[in-house]
C-alpha cells in the first residue's frame, strides 16, 4: 500500500481519539462539578439553620436574662423593703368638750413642746357674748410619740369622737429612693460628658438633656423629702368646744330617714315662715280691692247694655215675613 494514502488515515485515527478524549476528560470535569454543587448547595442549605439556631439561642438568651433581671429586680426591691422598713403615715383627729378654751389651748401648746412637736395651726370662734366657743387646733409631733401625745390630750377634757388613721407608703418610698438615686447617677454621667464634650452641638445637646434630669431629680427629691416628713411626723387635729358636739351621723334605713323628716320639717317650716309673712300684706291688698271691685261689677250692671233682652213668645210666623 502506498505510504502516502496511510499517512491521512493515521492523522484522523489521531484527531478521533483526541476528540473522544477531550470528551471523556470534559464529562468528568462536568461531573465533578456537579458534584461540587450539590455539595455547596447543601453547605447552603445547612448555614441558613445554624444561623437560625444560633438567633434562637440568642432569643433564649435574652429571656432568660431578662427574667434574671426581674428576678433582681424583685430581689432588690424586697431588700430595700427589708432595709427601709415599713413606712406608715399615720394622723389623729379629737373632739374635747371643755371648761375654758384659751386655758384648753394653752395645755395642749404645752403637750406639743414637751413632745417635740409644733403647732401648724390655731382657729377661735367667739360667740356672740364675746366669750369664745369653739376652736380647732392642729399640732404635729414625732410618728413614733403619737399614742402618748394622744393620751395626754385626752386628759384636757371630756372626750367626744376619737378617730386615728395609718397608710403603709413603704413601696412609694423604695421607689421614690431608688429613682433618685438613679437619676443622681444620670446627672453625674452627663457632667462628666459635657466635661469631656468638644463641639458646640454636643455642648448645647449636653446642656439640654442635663437642664431636664436636673429638674427631674430635683422633683424626685423633694417628693422623697414630703414622704420622709410625713413618716416622721404625725398631724393631730384638735377641735375643742364648751358645748357638746353633734354626735357623728349613722347609716343605715333610719338615719335616711330621720334626715328626710327632719328636711320635711325644715322645709314645712320655712313654707310656713314665708305664708305668715305674705298674709298681712294679703290682708292690707284684699281690703283695699275688695270695695273697688264691688264699685265696678254695680257700676257695668247699672249700664243699658247690660239688660235683659227681651223674650219673644215662640209662634208661628207670620205669612210674608220671610224674606
Amino acid at each position: 500500500m502506498n505510504p502516502q494514502v496511510l499517512r491521512p488515515q493515521r492523522l484522523w485515527r489521531r484527531r478521533l481519539a483526541s476528540a473522544a478524549l477531550v470528551g471523556l476528560l470534559g464529562l468528568g470535569a462536568l461531573g465533578a462539578c456537579s458534584g461540587g454543587g450539590v455539595e455547596s448547595s447543601s453547605d447552603s442549605g445547612g448555614a441558613p439553620a445554624s444561623g437560625e439556631m444560633a438567633r434562637q439561642d440568642q432569643g433564649a438568651q435574652a429571656s432568660d436574662g431578662d427574667t434574671a433581671a426581674g428576678a433582681a429586680k424583685d430581689g432588690t426591691t424586697a431588700q430595700a423593703r427589708a432595709v427601709v422598713g415599713q413606712k406608715l403615715v399615720r394622723r389623729a383627729n379629737l373632739q374635747l368638750k371643755v371648761e375654758t378654751l384659751t386655758a384648753a389651748a394653752d395645755r395642749i401648746r404645752t403637750i406639743a413642746s414637751t413632745q417635740q412637736g409644733a403647732v401648724l395651726s390655731e382657729e377661735l370662734y367667739s360667740g356672740t357674748d364675746s366669750r369664745g366657743t369653739s376652736s380647732t387646733i392642729t399640732i404635729s409631733v414625732p410618728s413614733t410619740s403619737l399614742d402618748a401625745t394622744i393620751a395626754l390630750i385626752e386628759k384636757v377634757g371630756d372626750v367626744q369622737f376619737r378617730n386615728s388613721s395609718s397608710e403603709d407608703v413603704t413601696g412609694t418610698y423604695v421607689d421614690t429612693e431608688a429613682r433618685v438615686k438613679s437619676m443622681t447617677a444620670s446627672v453625674a454621667r452627663i457632667r462628666d460628658l459635657l466635661a469631656r464634650a468638644t463641639t458646640v452641638n454636643d455642648l448645647v445637646s449636653l446642656e439640654n438633656e442635663l437642664s431636664q434630669r436636673q429638674a427631674e431629680l430635683d422633683g424626685l427629691t423633694a417628693q422623697l423629702a414630703n414622704l420622709k416628713d410625713s413618716v416622721t411626723m404625725s398631724p393631730i387635729s384638735i377641735s375643742l368646744s364648751t358645748d357638746d358636739f353633734e354626735p357623728v351621723a349613722a347609716g343605715g334605713f333610719l338615719a335616711g330617714l330621720k334626715s328626710g323628716w327632719s328636711a320635711f320639717t325644715s322645709s314645712a317650716a320655712v313654707l310656713v315662715t314665708v305664708i305668715g309673712a305674705v298674709l298681712p300684706f294679703a290682708v292690707a291688698f284684699g281690703l283695699v280691692l275688695a270695695p273697688v271691685i264691688w264699685w265696678l261689677r254695680r257700676r257695668r250692671s247699672a249700664r243699658p247694655g247690660f239688660l235683659a233682652p227681651v223674650a219673644h213668645p215662640a209662634g208661628p210666623m207670620p205669612p210674608g215675613s220671610a224674606g
